[in-house]
């Protein structure tokens, strides 16, 4: 006979892999599925290439990835090509989709806001979109947690609705073009705070400070940068109660003859076997799309409308940021200065959070400054139209170093009408029927870019910067890679997916523990370590439940 395991988690990323260690360290026998493979950072990442000793100077061969931005000569090994696992859209929308251990934690961008009272409570405190049936409140101590677990640098700067963490190590020092934004942006009330980021800066648990090679994004070789690769999965591989199954591409969720989770139908991704595991719980966390997708694939007839969707929401109040094109401005006092080694921890170390809960605005919602600055490791040809030979080369030398950019991500509010469906045309290379996307920008949206850019070049003009020409748009959604809120969580079954605790309505030993769950999306540009918490919190309930023989 088959194994029976207590819990059978899909997904190894924030979610999936959150989900395992708790479950593990509850004492529970848990099976771990991952679609990709095992990855070997010294090898798989591509930290340490110059731009020069690639082909294509790191970008990639021209319009191969159809604009999804993470995909690039440093990371195509990685990410799933979406001209070979093909998705329908209309609008156009960016499904990003990293298949191996630790998932998009691989390559993600780092930075861990917590996210406060107003954002848990967006219609009682702030007069739009969705209360949550959780408070800050209630989920900080599951913060605290996964904060300990990441190893999370930053400053506890007291700022509004912008809680203080727990911090493993200081802010990384601000670079040069950082502090010279701060002190001018100051002047007109706008603020710039050090980031709050999953890079050490100083040695904790076991792993080395940031060398500050400036490649986080590529991939870290040296575990200094948080991973579920580099950290939760070294841990739960010295217990005997932790199995990790890697090319195991989930289909469906199994049920029994009562209409409960019994198990996971899968792909190896290999040979296309397919295969059945059984658990007396199952955890879904392969990330938003895939595990709706899983869901509505799951139909049976205790389920034919996907399992536990009988609310008809599973894939509905799609959201992803809402993020603007970049400004860039060049500042004179800047030009021509010293090069000086600025690659620092990858990204920027300052950002500028939501600063607009005393404005009167026509939109609903806030949002973040994402900064740009520093020597680069590729030059920049910005505002070099129409020049060549020793004239551009004049201008790079000048500009490079003196160049700050500013990009908006800003809230999302949840729309019934953007979501995903199973697409009746279209199965993936092991003929699993694939998602299709109806989800784009709404007038709400498009006011807070207006905001956005208008912001941005206010604060580059009091600056005494030069603002080079841009054009004012918004990225497709899925683009900020913060898909959320696909299967919603609530107290009435009948307007959410899953209760407060990520468990379904519909099926008591069924939970998903990635950002489907989510009710809002608050304007910020990171949600890992939220989803961690999340996470964390639904484990514990979880392992309680099945304790107590209420679960399974």
């Amino acid at each position: 006979m088959a194994k029976k395991y207590d819990v059978v988690v899909v997904g190894s990323g924030a979610g999936g892999a959150t989900a395992a260690y708790v479950l593990v360290n509850q004492g529970l026998d848990v099976l771990l599925l991952e679609a990709g493979r095992m990855l070997n950072p010294p090898k798989d990442f591509r930290t340490h290439t110059w731009p020069w000793e690639l082909k294509f100077r790191g970008h990639g061969r021209p319009g191969e990835y159809d604009g999804l931005w993470k995909i690039n000569e440093y990371t195509d090994h990685l990410y799933t090509n979406p001209r070979k696992d093909a998705y329908r859209s209309a609008p156009e929308f960016h499904w990003t989709r990293l298949r191996a251990v630790g998932g998009r934690t691989n390559t993600w961008g780092r930075a861990c806001f917590r996210h406060g009272p107003l954002d848990f409570k967006t219609k009682s405190k702030q007069g739009f979109g969705e209360d949550w049936p959780v408070s800050y409140e209630e989920l900080a101590p599951w913060y605290d947690k996964a904060e300990r677990l990441v190893g999370i640098c930053g400053s506890r700067d007291g700022y509004f609705n912008m809680p203080d963490g727990v911090y493993a190590g200081p802010a990384h020092n601000p670079r040069c073009t950082e502090l010279w934004l701060k002190d001018r942006a100051a002047k007109i009330g706008v603020p710039v705070l050090p980031e709050r980021t999953a890079v050490l800066s100083v040695a904790y648990d076991g792993r080395p400070p940031c060398h500050y090679c400036g490649a986080c994004g590529n991939g870290c070789d040296v575990r200094a940068r948080f991973s579920s690769l580099d950290v939760i999965i070294p841990k739960l591989k010295r217990k005997s109660n932790f199995t990790l199954r890697t090319y195991a591409v989930a289909h469906q969720v199994l049920v029994n003859g009562e209409g409960r989770a019994r198990g996971v139908s899968f792909f190896d991704a290999n040979t296309k076997q397919r295969y059945e595991v059984e658990g007396k719980a199952v955890v879904l966390a392969a990330s938003t799309v895939e595990s709706g997708r899983i869901l509505l694939n799951s139909k049976s007839r205790f389920h034919p409308n996907g399992l536990g969707n009988s609310s008809g929401l599973i894939g509905h109040y799609l959201m992803d940021s809402t993020k603007s094109g970049a400004v860039v401005a060049a500042a004179p006092a800047l030009k021509n200065r010293t090069r000086v080694n600025e690659d620092g921890a990858g990204g920027s170390h300052m950002t500028i959070p939501r600063f607009n809960y005393n404005r009167k605005n026509n939109y609903s919602g806030g949002y973040f400054l994402l900064l740009g600055t520093g020597f680069g490791r590729g030059v920049s040809s910005a505002g070099t139209a129409g020049l060549w030979g020793t004239d551009l080369k004049r201008q790079i030398r000048e500009q490079y170093g003196s160049t700050v950019s500013l990009r908006g991500y800003g809230e999302r509010l949840p729309d019934f009408d953007n979501y995903f469906e199973i697409d009746p045309e279209k199965t993936d290379a092991y003929e699993i029927p694939q998602v299709r996307f109806h989800a784009g920008a709404r007038d709400n949206d498009r006011k807070m870019m207006e905001d956005m850019y208008g912001w941005m070049e206010q604060i580059f003009r009091a600056c005494g910067a030069e603002v080079l020409p841009y054009k004012k748009y918004l990225e497709p959604m899925g683009d900020a890679t913060h898909e959320c809120g696909s299967a919603r969580m609530g107290t009435d079954r009948k307007t959410s997916v899953l209760n407060p605790y990520c468990q379904s309505h519909d099926v008591k030993n069924l939970f998903v523990t990635d950002a489907s769950c989510f009710v809002s999306l608050p304007g910020t540009h990171g949600i890992t370590t939220w989803i961690m918490a999340l996470a964390w919190r639904a484990s514990e309930y979880l392992a309680e439940g099945m304790r107590k023989g209420e679960i399974a």
